[in-house]
């Protein structure tokens, strides 16, 4: 017979959450020959939840772990579901009080979120909600190779530090995502304001995808559109112009009545950005004969070479 304790804080909340993965665990989890039972009872201000295994057939290098592993698992699942956004939220908010954006939370959580479970800190691992979780159960299930009685807070305070430090790296990172995208929303605003007051220069502008530069962009009678301080700055390669910066760039100087992306499936996320600040002046195309052809020049004074 093996034997563990889990001690948790006695809060009910706490308490009814872990009753509730080892539940559900009991039910997903064949643990045959070894059988887990469990009891709890309230004890010196912890809830204290009691773990007994038995195996039916003699313990072998296998089965001795398996009740070590269900704990193991159970301290996992309990500390990624309550403990983890219990204390991004502690993080966020003390980073929020610096920054001065507390009235924003409820904007900045999904960028936090999103960066808990998507970011790439190394290039190799994801370090995914999956990946936590997993790394939280490989230190439980050491921990419990010698220690039969766990409590859960202290764990958590002295055993995860390297996991609250990363944590705390991806709440950073996600707030630092949030301010780019409102900085960047409000620069969108503000060109939207300038190309609205703006008086037009170009009744049409193409924009034409380009294997010499990003894109070629022409005018109604399909004459070349040269915009050569902006073709300058892009040439220059310390200058790391985006493709999007350039076009953004090339428009608003040329301030069109209408724009017509061509070839508009090959950069969705382009077409995105310049509907942003274009609007309904944007219109797209993959249909006529430049598009279908894949050509990468546009001739209007000879259509039949279209």
């Amino acid at each position: 017979m093996q034997a563990f304790r889990v001690l948790l804080e006695n809060v009910p909340a706490h308490s009814g959450t872990y009753r509730a993965i080892l539940q559900e665990m009991t039910e997903r989890v064949n643990t045959a020959p070894v059988r887990i039972t469990y009891k709890e009872e309230d004890q010196n201000g912890y809830h204290v939840f009691f773990f007994q295994s038995w195996c039916e057939e003699e313990y072998d290098a296998q089965t001795i772990d398996w009740a070590r592993a269900f704990v193991a698992l159970s301290l996992a699942e309990w500390i990624m579901q309550v403990k983890e956004p219990e204390i991004i939220e502690e993080m966020a908010e003390d980073l929020l009080q610096s920054e001065q954006l507390e009235e924003e939370w409820a904007e900045i959580l999904p960028y936090i979120q999103r960066m808990c479970q998507e970011h790439e800190p190394s290039g190799t691992e994801l370090f995914t909600a999956t990946t936590r979780k997993a790394n939280v159960y490989r230190k439980a299930f050491t921990y419990l190779e010698y220690e039969r009685t766990v409590n859960v807070l202290g764990f958590v305070r002295f055993r995860l530090q390297d996991h609250w430090n990363e944590l705390f790296e991806l709440v950073e990172a996600g707030i630092d995502e949030y301010l780019e995208d409102k900085q960047y929303q409000e620069f969108v605003e503000l060109l939207r304001y300038f190309i609205a007051v703006q008086e037009t220069k170009q009744e049409v502008v193409h924009v034409v995808p380009s294997v010499d530069k990003p894109f070629h962009l022409y005018d109604k009678k399909g004459d070349r559109l040269w915009l050569d301080q902006l073709d300058s700055v892009l040439s220059m390669e310390e200058q790391n112009c985006r493709d999007e910066d350039y076009l953004v760039s090339a428009l608003v100087t040329l301030a069109p009545e209408s724009i017509v992306l061509h070839m508009s499936t090959e950069r969705p996320g382009l077409t995105q950005t310049i509907r942003s600040i274009f609007d309904s002046r944007l219109s797209t195309c993959q249909s006529c004969p430049l598009c279908l052809a894949d050509r990468r020049v546009l001739d209007l004074h000879n259509p039949s070479k279209l």
